[in-house]
């Protein structure tokens, strides 16, 4: 027996194969250039298992046979065909004559090797003529130029029956000069190789019309243009119906699908014209654009949608079994839905968003570099920690509050409008999400050591730093100036907003000045809906509350006492101190007869809001947006009063993060005061929202919106919870809206049973309301933003209640997006 044979027997013993089988099996096949379809002569050919190598010939053919001949083979013949292949069993030798129909003679040999492999012949027919045994047979031979094929009768045809085993025989590895290797699992049944092989040199590589392995998926990829996917490969797609084929574009030399098909697929109308008839379902419609989203984490290949994609289930079927018929990706192909149209259609496997993040490692928030000491901490730990503006810090968790830091890493994904990313983005430092970094080997050498952090869309940069580089880096990026905010206590009585407008914020802070400028907003008698019975209470009775109480002194003391401003300990117990001083000092009977008689001594509403409206906040260079605290009053509560809820706010001035982020800015304190924004509250939301009205994730005009159901939080939500995340493009190819809604993740709360929180007519109204919000403040309210109207940024607060009517959105406060 020979040793090639007892190989073969020892490998189909141990893959569990029956030894018969194995007199089944021949392959035959073709090298072939990917590109251009041209054969490969003098592959390397290499079975892994069986240690047997061999070469495709000079026309780019090979035939292997597994194992030894059929048993029930002979025939009166004593050969038979097999693709491009003459087969026989015995050590005859066997003559071959291979004749034009013209008669001209193109080759004439003898072999006894048991397989003979045809060359490659021109296109046309042919005549091989075989002699066994002093017999001679004639047959026909087609060859299309690049294959050639033997027509033998059918009644002598033998036909195989392929096994069911889907454990490999055996790894075909083909290597030829200047082409990325291959590697190919063997089956056990006969068949017909095509190879296809990607060149290594692939600078001019436009397309490729299939995608034979990850390599080919590699070279065409790019980052993706969203910054929130994180650490993911993108191919851009286009299946063509006219002719046929799947394009599978080099995203990194083209970057929109329009301009992809303009020059390859002769689409030359221009992108306007693109997106409406390659997008939308019309009789000129051809071209059928998608993104392939490659997730290393769970190893999948996503196929996503833009949200205007007038795509049916039926076209969509079709482009998902065309991207499985030319390419590796086997069931490693999922479908994304991020429409409400899509949920539901059959035949093509979907994942959901909680899958699709729950195998991300990376998440970047907010994009930003700087240097400091990286120090490992405890969710549980940071509030008995001291942290200052030179700490990177890595949490386990998400906090409610952390000081002032030069950067921070959380083990959970986070919200991006969450307060801890909001404040990253508002003092310009690095914020992001890795959830393997409690452990991870590259950050573990750097505890306790000056680090350099830069976090980026799609991956992050961390390594040792010097001193000096780092302190050059601190004095240009941090504010170094000192600012004296303006404050009038003058002010007395409570503020109609109808009356007020920005310019007040002097008297009433931020927010309720913005508040007043939402009342203005009108256009074509539309307006935008707020809470009702709103009012402000001015600086003047938070001021004249500290005098009555002595402690306008206390706090005066406060500021120029040594140890309270080097001891982060010791100034958490003073502003807690102080906090709590505030809250039990008496308060003006007046006032609060006069803020019980503007809310009608709670007979139309149950429960109204005190939110916090401060001089420090909601200003160009100072966002503080989570700093300070809001509270309720409620009709016959004991403990939340219209006293409490008022003294409650005042004293959140002093919240020590609040405290900690006013001195990273400069801001003088003695500058700051509290006011007060009243409304109707929302015991019982339908959902609540926050929406930043430029697109925070690439060029494309529009909003992002995280929405979640209910009192669900937003800015705080627990560890697990998702929330509908939706990217509202400021535009629509349908006339009908001025919107399209594309969701980027879909909130996980059971009791909405997979529904969205906001339906797709809600969401058109609500980017109705913020069009004008952001028309109204970019045009008539001063600010700092060089930009132009798309790059404009407001962060507006909205709720859905159906307390007053069905379903009503209601905008609760604008404030710049720093």
């Amino acid at each position: 027996m020979s040793l090639n044979r007892i190989l073969s027997l020892l490998l189909l013993v141990c893959l569990g194969l029956p030894p018969s089988l194995s007199a089944q099996i021949y392959m035959s096949g073709s090298v072939h250039d990917l590109l251009d379809g041209q054969k490969i002569p003098q592959a390397k050919i290499r079975l892994q298992a069986q240690g047997l190598s061999l070469e495709s010939n000079a026309s780019g053919d090979f035939f292997i046979q597994l194992g030894q001949a059929n048993p029930q083979f002979p025939n009166e013949l004593g050969f038979r065909f097999f693709h491009n292949t003459v087969l026989w069993e015995d050590a005859a030798s066997l003559s071959f004559r291979l004749v034009s129909l013209d008669g001209r003679s193109l080759l004439s040999e003898q072999s006894q090797a048991g397989y003979y492999l045809l060359p490659k012949l021109e296109q046309g027919l042919y005549i091989l003529q075989l002699e066994r045994e002093a017999k001679q047979h004639a047959f026909k031979v087609y060859s299309d130029g690049l294959q050639t094929f033997i027509a033998e009768p059918k009644d002598r045809q033998v036909h195989y029956q392929k096994s069911p085993q889907k454990l490999p025989l055996d790894t075909l590895r083909i290597e030829a000069e200047g082409y990325y290797p291959r590697a190919i699992p063997l089956y056990p049944q006969d068949t017909v190789l095509r190879v296809q092989m990607l060149k290594g040199d692939f600078d001019n590589l436009h397309f490729l019309n299939e995608l034979i392995d990850p390599i080919a998926y590699e070279v065409l990829s790019s980052s993706p243009s969203r910054s929130n996917l994180g650490s993911v490969k993108a191919v851009k797609v286009i299946y063509n119906s006219e002719d046929g084929l799947m394009y599978y574009m080099n995203t990194k030399t083209y970057q929109y699908h329009s301009q992809f098909a303009a020059i390859h697929l002769d689409f030359r109308q221009g992108n306007a014209i693109f997106n409406q008839t390659q997008y939308r379902d019309n009789p000129q419609r051809y071209l059928y654009p998608a993104n392939l989203n490659y997730f290393e984490k769970i190893d999948k290949y996503v196929l996503q949608l833009v949200a205007i994609n007038e795509m049916s289930c039926e076209n969509l079927k079709i482009l998902y079994d065309k991207l499985l018929e030319t390419s590796f990706f086997g069931d490693k192909l999922v479908f994304f839905s991020n429409k409400i149209d899509w949920d539901d259609c059959m035949g093509v496997p979907q994942i959901s968003s909680e899958e699709l993040y729950q195998g991300q490692n990376y998440q970047a928030l907010n994009l930003a570099q700087n240097y400091g000491y990286l120090n490992k901490l405890s969710v549980s730990d940071l509030a008995n920690t001291y942290l200052s503006r030179r700490d990177i810090v890595l949490l386990d968790g998400i906090p409610n509050e952390v000081s002032v830091v030069a950067g921070i890493i959380t083990t959970d994904f986070q919200t991006p409008l969450s307060h801890i990313n909001v404040l990253s983005h508002s003092r310009g430092t690095p914020n992001m999400a890795l959830r393997d970094a409690w452990d991870n080997p590259k950050l573990e050498p750097l505890l306790g050591e000056l680090v350099y952090l830069n976090v980026q869309s799609d991956s992050f940069v961390i390594r040792k730093a010097s001193l000096a580089e780092a302190e050059a880096f601190w004095a240009q990026k941090e504010p170094q100036t000192p600012t004296i905010l303006a404050k009038n206590t003058q002010l007395s009585g409570l503020v109609d907003l109808n009356q007020a407008n920005h310019t007040w914020v002097d008297r009433i802070g931020g927010k309720a000045a913005n508040f007043a400028e939402l009342l203005k907003i009108n256009d074509a008698g539309l307006s935008v809906p707020v809470p009702e019975k709103s009012f402000a209470i001015p600086f003047h009775y938070y001021e004249q509350h500290l005098k009555q109480a002595g402690l306008d002194i206390y706090i005066e003391q406060l500021l120029n006492d040594p140890v309270f401003n080097s001891d982060q300990g010791v100034r958490r117990e003073m502003l807690a101190s102080l906090r709590d001083s505030i809250r039990n000092a008496p308060i003006d009977p007046i006032l609060v007869g006069v803020v019980r008689n503007w809310l009608g001594d709670f007979a139309q509403f149950p429960a109204f809001r005190f939110r916090s409206s401060t001089n420090a906040e909601d200003l160009d260079f100072f966002s503080g947006a989570g700093l300070y605290d809001s509270y309720s009053a409620k009709k016959d509560h004991d403990k939340k009063t219209i006293e409490n809820a008022i003294r409650k706010v005042w004293a959140s001035l002093w919240n020590w993060r609040a405290f900690d982020e006013r001195s990273y800015f400069k801001i003088d304190h003695r500058s700051c005061a509290m006011g007060i924004l009243v409304h109707r509250s929302f015991p019982d939301e339908d959902a609540n929202g926050v929406l930043v009205s430029r697109n925070l994730y690439n060029e494309n005009p529009g909003f992002i919106i995280n929405v979640q159901y209910q009192e669900y939080s937003i800015v705080l939500p627990e560890p697990g919870i998702l929330h509908d995340q939706i990217m509202l493009f400021a535009w629509s190819l349908n006339p009908e809206q001025n919107f399209t809604p594309e969701y980027l993740t879909f909130s996980n709360i059971p009791a909405l049973n997979g529904a969205r929180v906001m339906s797709d007519a809600e969401l058109q109204e609500l980017g109705d309301y913020c069009m004008m919000i952001k028309e109204y403040f970019y045009s008539n309210i001063p600010h700092s933003c060089n930009c132009g109207f798309n790059e404009f940024g407001l962060d507006i607060e909205f709720k859905v209640d159906s307390d007053v009517s069905p379903r009503k959105i209601y905008i609760k406060q604008v404030r710049p997006y720093l």
